[in-house]
């Protein structure tokens, strides 16, 4: 069983939902990650979601995409994120999830660049902007490597393709709140029905993201979905910090008691 399985199944039994903070790898800069990394599982952490920078973000609203340009012009690399991974891992158990352009994948030579991620202690992808054809291609490695790969499900995708992006998630499926792009907003609209959907296509848990900023949104999500994914909040709360590793526990301590318990 992976990490990720392991957590999802921990929480599980515990009775209780995920927590799921994001943060950007490299910003404010790479110590700051690998601090944030190794600090959040205590704060409340189930589950790391790391994202790569890239030069042109999939669904990315100002914040995210603003942390990933900060980065990528202090030469934050796709190695130099994969690197502060390896660090981490070497000492934390914490399982951490790569949100990755499937432009990056590619280029980087698809399977290898799983077995790449896999070797530093990856324990699954988040491909935005995933191609079906080119994932099909790499579900064996996905498997033999044991990588989770969450799809993304917005509330306009039809329901053939649901169930055709479900099929294809491993570890968990992500359930965007809302349209449009990332960021805070002050409501998060009501999911149980597409949840309710969404659990007649796959067994996998389904963890919330988009607009979700708050601990009352955390367990407004939470009370139907397996976990929630926080992230623009905590970026943009890391970066009006002058100690972003103190912010990041702060945020995550203050997220985690909004999390449903059954």
């Amino acid at each position: 069983m992976s990490r990720i399985d392991d957590a999802l199944a921990t929480t599980r039994a515990e009775g209780r939902a995920a927590l799921i903070p994001y943060i950007t790898a490299g910003y404010p800069s790479i110590a700051a990650t690998e601090s944030v990394l190794a600090a959040l599982p205590d704060a409340g952490a189930d589950i790391i979601e790391v994202g790569i920078p890239y030069s042109d973000p999939i669904a990315d609203g100002p914040v995210i995409a603003g942390a990933m340009h900060q980065a990528l012009e202090q030469g934050v690399t796709v190695d130099a994120a994969m690197s502060v991974i390896e660090r981490v891992r070497s000492h934390s158990d914490v399982p951490m999830v790569a949100m990755v352009s499937q432009s990056i994948v590619h280029r980087r030579g698809g399977t290898t660049f799983l077995q790449n991620l896999a070797d530093v202690g990856t324990d699954g992808v988040v491909i935005p902007d995933a191609d079906l054809n080119a994932l099909d291609s790499m579900a064996d490695t996905l498997e033999a490597l044991d990588l989770a790969c969450a799809l993304l499900i917005a509330p306009t995708t039809p329901p053939a393709r649901m169930v055709e992006l479900a099929q294809r998630c491993r570890g968990f499926v992500y359930l965007l709140a809302r349209t449009g792009l990332t960021g805070t907003r002050s409501e998060l609209p009501d999911l149980s029905e597409r949840v309710e959907s969404l659990r007649a296509c796959t067994t996998l848990p389904i963890a919330a993201g988009f607009g979700i900023s708050t601990a009352e949104q955390v367990r407004q999500a939470t009370e139907s979905c397996d976990a929630a994914i926080v992230g623009s909040a905590l970026v943009n709360f890391m970066g009006e910090s002058d100690d972003p590793v103190a912010a990041a526990v702060t945020m995550v301590e203050s997220l985690a008691t909004g999390i449903h318990r059954s």
